[in-house]
Formats: C-alpha cells, structure tokens, sequence
C-alpha cells in the first residue's frame, strides 16, 4: 500500500466502466481521485494533478488521451477495447515513453484463463480441433470480442491454428468466453461468465497500483497478477 494516496485521474468518467472505478477508488484508502474525465472536463485539464491515468473511455478519445500521458509521464492504464490501427500504434509509440498496461479484460478470471488456454494448448496437442464461443449484451459494439481475439492469439501463438470464434449479442450479458478443445474422442471446455462488471473496474486498480514506478513498456495484466 502506498504511504499516500496515489491521485487518480479516470477517463471515460461517467461511463459504465468509468463510474465503476471511480465508486471502487473512493471507497479504497490507497485512491484520491484528482480528475474526472468526461464531455465536461477535458484531460488537459486536470492531467498534471495526477500520478496516473485509468481509461475507460471510447477508442476516439483513447487516441488523444494515450498521447497526452506519454507527453506529460502519466502511467496509463488502459481497459478500453476496440481499438483500430492508429490507436494501437498511438499505444506502441506511447509505450516507449511510459508503462501502459493495456489489456482486452481486466478482470483477475479471464487472465487466468489466457493462462489455462495456452497449458492446454501445448499438452493437448494437434489432435484436438479449438473453437471458442463469446456472448455479450446487446450494447457492444465490437464483434468479436477482444478476450476472445485474446483468447484465439494465445492459441495461434503456441500451434499455429486460428480459431473459429462465435459471437452472440443478446439481452443484458455481461461476457460469457467459453473454448472448446475436442478430439474424436473427448472434449475439454474452459469457459469464464462475468457476474459483476466490478470485477474490471477491481482489475484496473490493481494494475494501478502496480504500474507506479516501472519502467516504460506495453504490459498487460498477466504482467500484473505475476508480480
């Protein structure tokens, strides 16, 4: 725990994602929130105020928000997904100035599962076929998913495959990922539901806390759950 306070700025405030971190922040001894990003307060205004920076916002405003933490040394850690070609090279060019950790899902779970998916992938072997499911609510946008791109690169990284990913939106789904390895003879699922969304606004504190004073780099949460 840090001795003070670690101040706190959040982009994408009053998002979804956005509120969640700022109710989970106020609520911890370790957080003082120092801005609140949003169509009301711009990031220039506020950025010197903080140690950090939390985004959840759209992937039009992450571009600008990434380049304005590399010019002023804010860590930044970036939940937002989505992301199209110039935003991830805005996030590459960033990563050489400041630590960023960048992941697809936040959340403690899922990062354990990348984790389960490549064991599995290296004992199980070219004999079984890999197709992975996702379901989200009706509200998201990007199709597939990027836990499931995450999930299909952890595969495609280790064997060589790609695997087929299904996606489903309906109702008010928070994120079910499910990978099904089967041979003609047996079939191994791995699946992870998402119950509450607090557990990436969780998952975003704890890289938080973890970012301050490492060296610049793209991370990602596997880096923060092993440390």
């Amino acid at each position: 725990m840090a001795s003070n306070p670690i101040r706190l700025i959040v982009c994408g405030a009053t998002g979804r994602m956005g509120t969640l971190v700022c109710q989970l922040a106020e609520q911890s001894k370790d957080f003082n929130i120092v801005g609140r990003v949003n169509r009301q307060q711009s990031l220039e205004s506020c950025i010197e105020k903080g140690d950090l920076l939390i985004d959840f916002s759209l992937p039009e405003a992450s571009q600008k928000n990434i380049r304005l933490a590399a010019e002023h040394k804010k860590p930044l850690v970036l939940g937002t997904t989505g992301l199209g070609v110039e935003e991830q090279s805005a996030l590459k060019k960033a990563s050489e100035e400041i630590a960023i950790v960048h992941s697809a899902n936040m959340s403690v779970g899922v990062n354990l599962l990348f984790e389960l998916i490549g064991i599995a992938t290296e004992r199980l072997g070219p004999d079984f076929k890999i197709a992975i499911s996702e379901t989200h609510h009706v509200h998201k946008k990007d199709k597939p998913s990027g836990t499931a791109k995450s999930m299909a690169y952890v595969v495609e990284k280790l064997c060589g495959k790609t695997p087929l990913i299904q996606s489903k939106r309906e109702g008010e789904v928070i994120g079910d990922h499910t990978i099904v390895f089967a041979s003609e003879s047996e079939e191994i699922t791995l699946s992870h539901r998402a119950l509450d969304r607090k557990i990436f606004a969780a998952g975003s504190l704890r890289a938080a806390k973890w970012i301050l004073g490492k060296k610049a780099g793209l991370y990602t949460m596997i880096d923060v759950l092993r440390n």
